[in-house]
């Protein structure tokens, strides 16, 4: 089991940068500013979901702390 676990750990490491292959668009702004997150969808959807994600999440326990305090 631990060996095959290792092949498959090894097989991913190795197929994954085939994977991470660039969008269209890296050419006509600098890759690392903030308007190339904002301007492309495959940046500001994901990023988008996760800002959403957080604050709802930081809700849900802000609120479950708060009724975790008035029960005691």
């Amino acid at each position: 089991m631990k060996s095959f676990v290792t092949k498959l750990a090894l097989i991913s490491a190795l197929l994954l940068p085939a994977l991470a292959s660039a969008h269209p668009g890296h050419g006509n702004e600098s890759p690392l500013s903030p308007g190339h997150y904002v301007a492309n969808p495959q940046h500001f959807i994901p990023l988008a979901l996760t800002i959403v994600a957080s604050v709802i999440l930081l809700l849900a326990y802000r609120q479950y702390v708060v009724r975790s305090k008035h029960s005691k």
